[in-house]
């Protein structure tokens, strides 16, 4: 099977309060687009079908930002139980609107230096091993985006807690492919990191 066989949809995360940032971080303009809609349209424009975006705290003002785009908003009741919920709840949401997804990329909505090109690449990568997950390297660590198969989605949908995927990455490390991404450690998690824009 070659990558163009391949059906797989992202689940966005932006259910969060930002606590760190005070506000609705994931609204910021990045070059005057907000940035949930930024890191949306990259989802878009790397093909990834659907496009599942998990909100939460700020479910309107997320929602206003992503105003005529072909995404599908996931308002998780249960945001703040943490990321591992919103995890659960998006990947539940996008296999059911594509029953015949081989794997889902799990992106976060403060990762804007991230750009379609990156995507496209993880995903020919993780075409010659479909069967494993692949997850973006930087700064010495494994973290989003990452690309999960099919075979995972259950044990995705069961996920609870803060930690999002970070407790699957270390029960299935020898399942676990890494993909340097340097971008992906700009996070926007404080006002300080969004001061520092661009990277």
């Amino acid at each position: 099977m070659n990558g163009s066989d391949l059906r797989i949809g992202a689940v966005v995360l932006a259910a969060g309060q930002a606590s760190r940032f005070g506000s609705a971080k994931q609204t910021l303009p990045i070059k005057g687009v907000p940035m949930v809609r930024r890191v949306a349209m990259t989802a878009l424009e790397a093909a990834l079908s659907p496009v599942v975006v998990v909100t939460g705290a700020y479910n309107e003002e997320v929602a206003h930002s992503l105003d005529g785009l072909a995404v599908h908003l996931a308002d998780n009741p249960d945001w703040s139980s943490g990321m591992g919920t919103s995890l659960a709840f998006g990947v539940a949401v996008a296999t059911a609107r594509e029953a015949s997804l081989h794997a889902v990329l799990v992106m976060l909505a403060d990762q804007p230096a991230i750009t379609a090109a990156d995507l496209r690449g993880m995903l020919d990568a993780h075409a010659s091993a479909p069967e494993r997950i692949l997850a973006a390297r930087y700064e010495g660590h494994l973290g989003p985006p990452c690309i999960f198969p099919r075979a995972i989605f259950e044990e995705l949908t069961t996920l609870g807690g803060p930690h999002g995927a970070r407790s699957l990455l270390e029960r299935h490390a020898a399942l676990v492919d890494a993909y340097d991404l340097p971008m992906a450690a700009f996070d926007i998690d404080t006002p300080a990191d969004y001061a520092a824009w661009p990277p």
